[in-house]
């Protein structure tokens, strides 16, 4: 009986992947310039966004002290960057909140 039925789970995959073979095989009707348009638009910023942050997962992996500076520079321009506490260095203001650091200050 075991036999039977591990049969017919080998016929059902192959009959179920040559159905979908079969309906990849099969060609779509041409698609008007309007319709072009409207998917184009719709997909735009979709592929950039995704290939770009495969890239930088791989040159996270590849190149880890880069990461960490696109981080520190992200910090930096928000304001929130204290390099003691950072390093764990016990400095004279060692357990403060963060400032922002003001814009005369972020530029020397």
């Amino acid at each position: 009986m075991s036999d039977w039925i591990g049969l017919g789970l080998f016929v059902f995959v192959i009959v179920g992947a040559l159905v979908g073979l079969s309906s990849l095989g099969k060609t779509r009707p041409p698609m008007t310039n309007e319709e072009f348009e409207r998917r184009a638009a719709e997909a735009r910023g979709t592929m950039s966004a995704g290939a770009a942050g495969v890239m930088y997962s791989l040159q996270k992996l590849l190149n880890p002290k880069a990461a960490e500076a696109v981080e520190v520079q992200k910090d930096l321009r928000a304001g929130f960057y204290d390099a003691q506490s950072e390093q764990g260095g016990g400095g004279p203001d060692e357990g403060r909140e963060r400032e922002p650091i003001s814009e005369e200050e972020d530029d020397a």
